[in-house]
């Protein structure tokens, strides 16, 4: 399989739209009608998002930048725990992303957050 490119998160973009288009438009009594094509279509345009900025066509923020430093320096950290790199404290957190019909969490997203030395004293 060839690299996305940034035609093809213009035609993931589009069936996003076209997805919740048709679940805008859906008047029946069936509030989950469309959930899974929508959820499936946000899903591929921030896969695509993502493998674009890793290979380098699409920008990275200074914080995308410093969260990628930090993932590859600390592969295996998990929720709230907390690391020193290059003299300063972060923690790390993970939050569903998606989640199924029932409510349980199916992807999940990922960051670290900056913890300030003089806040709370957890450390």
């Amino acid at each position: 399989m060839s690299s996305p490119t940034l035609d093809d998160l213009e035609a993931a973009k589009a069936a996003l739209q076209a997805a919740l288009a048709r679940q805008d438009s859906y008047d029946g009594n069936n509030p989950n009608k469309y959930a899974t094509p929508v959820r499936e279509a946000r899903e591929r345009v921030d896969a695509l998002t993502r493998t674009l900025k890793a290979s380098g066509v699409l920008a990275r923020t200074d914080h995308e930048r410093l969260e990628a430093r930090l993932d590859a320096a600390f592969p295996g950290t998990g929720h709230r725990d907390r690391v020193t790199f290059e003299g300063k404290r972060y923690e790390r957190w993970w939050s569903p992303a998606t989640r199924s019909l029932s409510g349980q969490p199916m992807t999940w997203n990922k960051g670290w957050t900056f913890v300030d030395p003089t806040g709370s004293g957890m450390d």
